[in-house]
Formats: C-alpha cells, sequence, structure tokens
C-alpha cells in the first residue's frame, strides 16, 4: 500500500513528501529555520546537501536526458579543474568550498528538473500554498518586532533581514510564486478567494519594503501579462475584472491608511522612488553601485576563467568589518560570479534563464509556465541587487520541467 496525504488541494505520495522536503523545500531558509534556527548548522547542512545531490546525479546520469547530461559533464569537468587546482596550490582538496557553491545551482537545476520529470510531478500549486504559509508561520513565530521603519536589529543571521523588516530580501522574493499563481488564478476563474489570497501576497511584498522584490515583482507581472495575454483568449476578461476589482480596493484602502497614518504614503512613495535613483539613497544601493564599479577592475583583468581561489583570497578593497578568507559577501549575483568564474562561468550559469526568454516567445506553453516564467526571468532583476539563493535555481528547475512538459494542468 502506498501512503499518500493531501496538501494544499495537491495529493503527494510519501516517497515525494521526503524528496520535496528533504532536497528542495528546506533550502528555503525561513523553513529550514522551523527545524534548526542556528544560521552555521543550516548552512553546513546545505554543503552537505550539495555533496549528495551531485552524487546522486553522478548515479542517475544515465537517465538524464542528452542537454542535461552536457550539462552535469561540463559541470564536472569544472569541479575536476578546481580540486586539481585546489590540489596543486594549497594541498587540499576543497579549498574555500564557497567557490564550489557559486556554481553549484547548475547542478541543482538538473538535479530538481529530472526529479519532477520521475514523479510527473505538478508541484506549483504546492509550492504556492508552501510560501504563504510558511511565511505566515514564520511571522507568528519570530515576526513580533516587524514594523515599518528600517532600524537595526537582532538577531540579524539566517532569514532575517536585520533590520526591523525582519526577513531577508531572498525569502520576500520567493513570494512573487504564490503572488503570480494567485493572480492567475483570479484572472482565469475570477473568484474571490484567489483575489484574497493575490492582494495578501501583494500586501506581504509591499510592507517588506524590499525594493529589489518590488522592482522583481513589477518586471515579473509585465512579463506575465504578455505571456497571458498571447497565450489565452479568454484572459482580457479577467484583467479587466482585476483591473475594477483592484481599484476599488485601492481606492478603500488609501482611504484608511491615509486617515489612520497620514505620513505613511509619503514613506512608501519615498522609498519607490529610491528604486529609480538607487545612488542617493542612505541605504546600500551606493554600495552596491560602489562595489560594482571597484570589482569590475578585477574582472577585466581575469575576464574568462575568473579568479577562483586566488580571488577568493584578496583582502576586501571596499570594507574592514567582514572577517579574512570569508570571501567578499557580493551584493549581486552577476559581479559574484563573474569574478569567480568569469565569463564562461557566467554564461554556462545563467544559460537556464537565456532559454526561458527564449520560450517565453514560444506558442506552446502550459499555464503552469505562464506563471513560472516571470518569476524565474524576474531573478535577472534580483541578481542586480543580491545573489539569488539556492532555491531560486530550484524553482527554474521546476520552470524547465513545465517547458518540457508542455501539459496544460488544471489550476
Amino acid at each position: 500500500m502506498i501512503t499518500s496525504v493531501k496538501i494544499f488541494n495537491y495529493r503527494i505520495y510519501l516517497q515525494e513528501l521526503l524528496i520535496i522536503l528533504f532536497c528542495y523545500l528546506i533550502v528555503e531558509k525561513c523553513f529550514a529555520w522551523f527545524f534548526t534556527q542556528n544560521a552555521y548548522v543550516n548552512v553546513v547542512a546545505v554543503k552537505a546537501l550539495s555533496l549528495l545531490i551531485y552524487g546522486y546525479v553522478l548515479i542517475d546520469f544515465k537517465n538524464l536526458h542528452w542537454k542535461e547530461k552536457i550539462y552535469v559533464g561540463l559541470f564536472s569537468v569544472l569541479i575536476v579543474k578546481l580540486i586539481l587546482q585546489s590540489f596543486i596550490e594549497y594541498q587540499v582538496p576543497f579549498r574555500n568550498f564557497e567557490i564550489y557553491t557559486v556554481i553549484f545551482p547548475i547542478v541543482y537545476t538538473v538535479f530538481i528538473k529530472s526529479v519532477m520529470r520521475k514523479m510527473n510531478a505538478d508541484l506549483l500549486g504546492f509550492v504556492a500554498g508552501f510560501y504563504l504559509v510558511t511565511y505566515l508561520v514564520f511571522m507568528a513565530l519570530f515576526g513580533h518586532r516587524f514594523s515599518f521603519s528600517l532600524e537595526h536589529i537582532e538577531p540579524n543571521s539566517g532569514p532575517f533581514s536585520g533590520d526591523t523588516r525582519i526577513i531577508h530580501a531572498h525569502s520576500i522574493f520567493m513570494m512573487i510564486i504564490p503572488f503570480l499563481w494567485y493572480l492567475n488564478k483570479f484572472i482565469t476563474r475570477q473568484t474571490l478567494q484567489s483575489f484574497f489570497l493575490f492582494a495578501l501576497c501583494f500586501t506581504i511584498i509591499l510592507i517588506h519594503q524590499h525594493r529589489s522584490v518590488w522592482s522583481s515583482a513589477i518586471f515579473a507581472t509585465l512579463i506575465y501579462f504578455f505571456l497571458v495575454l498571447r497565450t489565452n483568449k479568454k484572459a482580457l476578461t479577467g484583467i479587466a475584472s482585476l483591473t475594477v476589482t483592484s481599484f476599488l480596493v485601492t481606492i478603500i484602502a488609501l482611504y484608511y491608511v491615509s486617515s489612520i497614518s497620514p505620513g505613511l504614503l509619503d514613506f512608501f512613495s519615498n522609498r519607490f522612488a529610491e528604486i529609480l535613483n538607487p545612488s542617493t539613497e542612505s541605504g546600500t544601493g551606493g554600495f552596491r553601485i560602489e562595489q560594482r564599479e571597484m570589482y569590475m577592475n578585477f574582472i577585466r583583468e581575469k575576464p574568462l576563467l575568473g579568479w577562483t581561489f586566488e580571488g577568493y583570497s584578496l583582502p576586501n578593497p571596499l570594507v574592514d568589518w567582514w572577517d579574512a578568507n570569508t570571501g567578499h559577501h557580493f551584493h549581486e549575483g552577476f559581479i559574484e560570479i563573474l569574478f569567480y568564474h568569469g565569463i564562461i562561468g557566467l554564461l554556462f550559469k545563467f544559460s537556464f534563464l537565456i532559454y526561458i526568454a527564449y520560450k517565453a516567445f514560444s506558442s506552446n506553453i502550459s499555464n503552469r509556465a505562464v506563471v513560472l516564467i516571470p518569476f524565474c526571468l524576474s531573478g535577472l532583476i534580483f541578481s542586480l541587487s543580491y545573489v539569488a539563493p539556492l532555491i531560486y535555481w530550484g524553482h527554474v528547475g521546476m520552470c524547465l520541467y513545465y517547458l518540457e512538459t508542455n501539459k496544460n494542468y488544471k489550476s
């Protein structure tokens, strides 16, 4: 007898559940925090999981599709090159393990895609519900010090932002998945429940004030509307209903907010304006620009293969508050991969997104892909501000799976 459970209207077998939880969703920092409230332990656990996943992919190599075999083969060549370099220069096999984790998302993407194909899974609705429930539970347990201000608080490790917004941008960025999922459900079904959940996700993204997430969500929404209008002839009716409903709700919300807290609207307006002019903000926007300009000088010196271990050991040229030999703590994903692995590493890692962008113009994409393509491509915007977390690349793998299947599942 095969045991199964029903979660978020998705019936899932026990074996699938264990794989999804312990190889996929456990990588989400907020979810992992429920089990081990120790950032160091969680980081070590993810590194160990990375090795196990890579080993599994090598064992399962014969069952991969030919494109996946090419990715895993090229990844393995790069890993062998790094191990030999580490042995020759430092007499250890894994010098600065973070150098390896920068490119591990390549094989992790392939792993998630291949596992979902084996399970013939339809997990997008499950994942959307997972993120919404995880957020609500996390805030109930750890979000008591949340406020709209940006004052520094403790703790600032693990999934925490280090200020009174509580949750790091990495985790709020993932809320774009349920945001798009429930937006799509409202446009296709026009139910009050789907609009309420869409509005809830919108509010969550808004109140946490991560401008990187705001800009990513706007970009994702624009792509979504482009895709849904092109692939669903009935979408215009749903979009019209969304426009009218959103307008009425916004008018009511603005009335109550302006009455209760008149300065709040100006506060959010100023925060939003900083997206267009990040160099004038008092936060990290100016630092990101300065970091980008500084490290581009290094990247120009070794543009193809990057600095790898030598770069990791270089003193931080901008600040001195990070410990020596802990890397350079990059804010931008593009700069990180260019610095450590050069243009070749950049093209290798982000080639998945290039392919997804190409498939966005295809005439035959599933309704699940219509939701996931915008989220995945919004990672390009998010990577201008942060290094996208590993779980993001798992979602990229899920998107590739839906692009491969081309099935229009029921919502």
